[in-house]
């Protein structure tokens, strides 16, 4: 009596790559999602301008007015003197708008977003809070104060793109983890993918060359195969660069805490949004205007870009500083000032910063394409253009391989049943 074989044993090559296949397959949608709607908000505001729906212009020529005289200007346009202002921006360039943002009292967030830059705070623009908040933006023309535009938070079609990308519409955290699980899960199959490109040593020689490009006489499963691993490998660093930062934005208290462990640095991130200050019976807190100059005295090389008000008494003013030469996107200096003590608590100043305080203020700008010129930009977007290719190709490699292998099995079993039609 003949011994059934062995059942034979399982690689861990075909363990990573069942990993990697059922990955892509389960979370197919969402993640072909937010590849289209990430590489659509990369150049968002560019659209918007083509179709007529950007930020007007500021043609006036002169000198810009102060912030205070922005703010003034803006809380007599709002015609609701319940509102208060909570922020303040300088335009980037000449040709922009100023802005001031108004909120009414007890509505005001503590980590305000801004109109256009899903949050960054890199991007030094003037601060949006939910719809639901009430929060009002006013566009101004810096030198002669003429209101060029009033307008709730973000809408249209950019919010519908953003909130979808972000928290795919689901109000409060858990939106936001679930889309950082979305990051990990790319994460996952770029690894992976690396992992299962790799040529191995039995393949004979050529195969390195080949793993780079797509034969043109590949067809059928190898044709998708090549092109898979082709634009994964090419693709791959920054595949990873962009999806690293998106975890970030979904989990920042996490990867900070595991940058630190190599890069030893603050968590700016707290120190910022969180400095609070002691409020002084009796003292008039200081201005914005004063508050801009103190922090101009601490860094002398650069102008003013935004300030972020108190909106409680134990609120620390922040202030956004650029230097000449400033690229739009890349992190700014942000100096902390106590209106009542009329001191500076902290400056957090990207020339000084440590490696992992770096690291760190800068994953916002790389995720969204910001501070290193137009071909990162490109090549931010192309990150997301990709991910329905890999879906598209992974996808027709196993309907490809699944229908051979049922073709194969039917042909064995004709051949079988005619085999045994002839034996009789």
């Amino acid at each position: 009596m003949s011994k059934s074989p062995k059942p034979q044993r399982r690689s861990f090559r075909y363990w990573l790559q069942q990993l990697h296949l059922w990955i892509g397959l389960i979370l197919l949608l969402p993640l072909v999602m937010m590849g289209i709607t990430g590489a659509v908000l990369v150049y968002a505001h560019d659209i918007e301008h083509l179709l007529g729906q950007g930020e007007p212009s500021a043609r006036t020529v002169g000198d810009w007015r102060s912030p205070a005289e922005l703010i003034e200007a803006a809380r007599a346009a709002s015609n609701d003197p319940t509102r208060i202002p909570i922020a303040v921006r300088w335009p980037t360039e000449v040709g922009e708008p100023a802005a001031v943002r108004l909120s009414r009292p007890g509505m005001a967030s503590e980590r305000p977003q801004f109109r256009g830059e899903q949050g960054s705070q890199a991007q030094g623009r003037v601060p949006t809070q939910s719809p639901f908040a009430g929060s009002l933006q006013i566009l101004i023309d810096p030198v002669s104060l003429t209101i060029l535009e009033t307008e709730q938070a973000m809408t249209g079609w950019v919010r519908f793109f953003h909130d979808l990308h972000g928290h795919l519409f689901i109000a409060g955290g858990l939106g936001r983890e679930l889309v950082g699980w979305l990051g990990v899960a790319l994460l996952v199959l770029g690894c992976s993918g690396l992992y299962l490109w790799w040529p191995r040593s039995s393949q004979g020689p050529g195969q390195w060359k080949a793993a780079f490009i797509v034969r043109r006489t590949a067809k059928g499963v190898r044709f998708n195969r090549e092109l898979h691993g082709a634009v994964g490998i090419w693709s791959l660093l920054l595949f990873m660069l962009v999806n690293f930062t998106g975890v970030y934005l979904a989990f920042p208290q996490q990867i900070t805490a595991a940058v630190n462990t190599i890069w030893p640095g603050r968590d700016m991130r707290a120190a910022m949004f969180q400095a609070r200050v002691e409020p002084v019976r009796g003292a008039v807190p200081m201005g914005v205007d004063e508050a801009v100059a103190l922090a101009r005295s601490r860094v002398p090389d650069a102008r003013f870009l935004n300030a972020f008000l108190s909106i409680r008494p134990d609120q620390a003013t922040r202030i956004g500083l650029i230097r000449p030469g400033h690229s739009e996107g890349a992190p700014i200096v942000t100096v902390i000032v106590d209106p009542f003590r009329r001191s500076v608590v902290d400056v957090f100043d990207p020339t000084t910063m440590s490696a992992g305080e770096g690291i760190i203020a800068w994953q916002r700008a790389l995720h969204y394409g910001e501070g290193l010129g137009g071909i990162y930009k490109f090549l931010v977007f192309v990150s997301g253009v990709i991910i329905p290719l890999f879906a598209v190709t992974g996808f027709l490699m196993w309907w490809l391989k699944r229908r051979n292998r049922r073709a194969g099995e039917k042909a064995k079993r004709a051949i079988l049943d005619a085999a045994r039609q002839s034996a009789d």
